[in-house]
C-alpha cells in the first residue's frame, strides 16, 4: 500500500503503519474551515462540527459515548480557520466498528434541534467564561486587532451575538458545503492491515457526497502601517497580560528555516534570550516567550509576558529594546550553535512514533506547504549562517508596523502608557465586548 493514495470517490488517504502497540489512529480532516463562515455568522462551522458529535441519526449523544467505551475508543473534533477535524484511537481488533462509527457521524449526523440549541448554549457559555481568562483573551483580541478586514481576524468560535444568529438551517447548509469526499483527508496510522484497511476506508467512507470542495481563498495578508496599540479594560487587575507583534513568516518563504532558528534563540525556549533578560535578570514576568503562527500564507509573529501591572511599561520598553536589537543584529555565534545543537538532539522527539510522522505530512497536505518542508530540515538548520539569520530577519520582522494588545485596567495603565506610546493613538474596549 502506498503511504498515499485516494478512494475511489476521491478523497486523499495517508498511512504510517506500526505495530509497537496493537491500537490505531483514525482521523478524518475536512481542507476547508471556519474561514467559510458567512459575514455574521462566525462560530457556524465549530458550531456543525460539535453538533455532529451529538450522534447520529441511529445513536443519541450518551449512547455514542456508550458505545466509544465498548469500543475502547477516544473521539474528539476540532475546528480551525482553516480545517476541520474528526477523529481519534481505537484497540487494533475494533478498528472496523469504529471507522464505521466516524463514516457515520460524517454522512448522517441527526442535528436534532435540541442538540445544535445545546451546542449554541454551550458555546456562548464558553465565551462569557473566557473574559476571565486574560491570556486567552488578549491572543483573541491580538489576532482581531492585527488583522482588521482580513478572514484571520474572524474567530473562529465566533461572539455572543454571531452565535445567536445562527439557525437550524445554516448548520445543515454547512454540513453540505464542508463535507464531501474530494475535501476530505484520511489519515491512519498504527497497527493495521493495509488490505483491509483499503477496504474498509471505501465501504465506510467512500459513499460521502461528491463534487468540488468549496473554495476558500486566502488573501495574502497586509498590517496596517505604524504602531496600533489596543487596551482590553478589564477592572481590578493586577497583572497585565501583553501581546506584541507582526508579521511573520510562511513555510514557502526561502528564509523559512533561518526564521524558526533565529526565533528559537530569541523565544522559543525557557533558556532563550528573551526569557533570560526578562525573567531571569529583571524579574518583570514569570514568563515571556515568542513565536510564529503558520498558515496557508504568512501569519504573525508574537512575544508574550504578562507582568505585574506596575512593571508594565518597564516590561515593554525592554521587550522593544531587545527586539529592535535582535532584528538588527541577529544571533550572536554562541546562540546559533545552542540552537543549532538544540535542534539536533530534540529532532528525534519529533519523528519517534507513528502519530508525529503522520501528523507533519498531514500538515503539509492540509496547508499546501512544500513538501519537501520536514525532509532535510536539519541539514538546513545546520547550514544556517548568522548571516542567513540577519538578512531574514531584516527581510521580514518590521520595526515599525507593529501591534500591540494588552489586557489591564485601563485607568491605571494608560497614563505611562501614552507617555511610552507618544503619538501613536490608543483604542479601548471592554473586556466582555465579545
Amino acid at each position: 500500500m502506498s503511504p498515499r493514495w485516494q478512494t475511489r470517490s476521491g478523497s486523499t488517504v495517508l498511512v504510517e503503519r506500526s505495530a509497537v502497540l496493537p491500537i490505531v489512529g483514525v482521523g478524518v480532516s475536512v481542507r476547508t474551515g471556519a474561514l467559510l463562515d458567512p459575514p455574521g455568522k462566525e462560530g457556524l462551522a465549530r458550531l456543525t462540527t460539535r453538533a455532529m458529535r451529538m450522534g447520529t441519526e441511529e445513536l443519541r449523544s450518551r449512547a455514542l459515548e456508550e458505545r466509544l467505551d465498548e469500543l475502547g475508543a477516544q473521539l474528539s473534533i476540532s475546528c480551525s480557520q482553516s480545517y476541520l477535524h474528526f477523529g481519534g484511537v481505537v484497540v487494533a481488533h475494533n478498528l472496523e466498528p469504529f471507522v464505521e462509527l466516524i463514516g457515520a457521524l460524517l454522512a448522517r449526523p441527526a442535528f436534532r434541534p435540541a442538540d445544535v440549541r445545546q451546542v449554541q448554549r454551550e458555546m456562548i457559555s464558553e465565551l462569557v467564561a473566557l473574559c476571565d481568562d486574560d491570556r486567552s483573551l488578549s491572543s483573541r483580541h491580538f489576532r482581531n486587532f492585527a488583522y482588521g478586514g482580513h478572514p484571520y481576524a474572524r474567530p473562529r468560535n465566533g461572539s455572543r451575538k454571531s452565535l445567536a444568529r445562527i439557525e437550524q438551517r445554516d448548520v445543515l447548509a454547512c454540513h453540505a458545503q464542508h463535507i464531501r469526499a474530494k475535501n476530505l483527508v484520511i489519515a491512519v496510522w498504527g497497527d493495521y492491515v493495509p488490505r483491509a484497511l483499503e477496504r474498509l476506508l471505501e465501504r465506510c467512507l467512500g459513499g460521502l457526497p461528491a463534487g468540488r470542495p468549496p473554495a476558500q481563498p486566502v488573501p495574502e495578508p497586509v498590517l496596517a502601517p505604524g504602531r496600533r496599540i489596543r487596551v482590553v479594560d478589564k477592572p481590578e487587575r493586577t497583572q497585565t497580560q501583553i501581546v506584541i507583534g507582526t508579521l511573520g513568516t510562511s513555510p514557502h518563504d526561502r528564509d523559512h528555516v533561518p526564521l524558526i532558528v533565529a526565533n528559537t534563540a530569541f523565544g522559543g525556549l525557557f533558556t532563550s534570550r528573551l526569557t533570560k533578560e526578562v525573567r531571569v535578570k529583571r524579574g518583570l514576568s514569570y514568563g515571556a516567550s515568542s513565536n510564529f503562527t503558520l498558515s496557508r500564507t504568512r501569519d504573525l509573529w508574537a512575544m508574550h509576558t504578562f507582568p505585574a501591572a506596575r512593571d508594565a511599561r518597564a516590561c515593554i520598553e525592554l521587550q522593544l529594546k531587545l527586539y529592535d536589537r535582535w532584528v538588527e543584529r541577529g544571533l550572536s555565534a554562541r546562540e546559533l550553535a545552542a540552537t543549532q545543537r538544540y535542534a539536533r538532539k530534540s529532532h528525534a522527539f519529533e519523528i519517534d512514533t507513528a502519530a508525529k510522522r503522520l501528523d507533519q505530512r498531514l500538515d503539509i497536505e492540509l496547508f499546501d506547504w512544500p513538501r519537501t518542508l520536514h525532509t532535510g530540515f536539519l541539514e538546513r538548520v545546520a547550514r544556517t549562517s548568522r548571516e542567513d539569520i540577519e538578512r531574514a530577519l531584516a527581510r521580514r520582522l518590521s520595526r515599525e508596523d507593529q501591534v500591540f494588545t494588552l489586557v489591564a485596567t485601563a485607568a491605571s495603565i494608560l497614563p505611562e502608557l501614552e507617555q511610552l506610546a507618544g503619538d501613536t493613538p490608543i483604542e479601548v474596549v471592554s473586556f466582555d465586548e465579545i
